[in-house]
């Protein structure tokens, strides 16, 4: 299994094809779960077994995805570091495209 971030009910091809790798469920427990416990994120830990994100949730998101970058920078090291941070960046610079329309929600899981 892995986690991605997909949106609900698409209306269109871009909607249609919204999908962002997060990481397999090894790569979440063994790398995500010390650090969202941590940090102490509420966001982030309900990814793994899944979660509605709507436009108006998308900011605190976006500040969780920050910190986790610089635990990852602080606490990672080698290619599952580089890994990680890709993800996060990835998720970072595309979810606010996903609310283009009123009313889109992602589901991350």
């Amino acid at each position: 299994m892995s986690i991605s971030a997909i949106i609900i009910d698409p209306e269109d091809e871009f909607e249609r094809s919204f999908m962002l790798p997060i990481a397999t469920e090894a790569f979440y427990k063994k790398y995500w779960e010390p650090a969202v416990e941590e940090l102490g994120l509420q966001w982030a830990a309900l990814f793994q077994g899944g979660t509605d994100v709507e436009k108006e949730d998308a900011p605190e998101v976006l500040e969780e995805i920050a910190k986790l970058k610089d635990w990852v920078r602080a606490n990672m090291s080698g290619d599952n570091q580089e890994h990680m941070l890709h993800r996060l960046e990835l998720l970072e610079s595309k979810l606010p495209s996903a609310y283009r329309r009123g009313g889109a929600v992602v589901y991350i899981g």
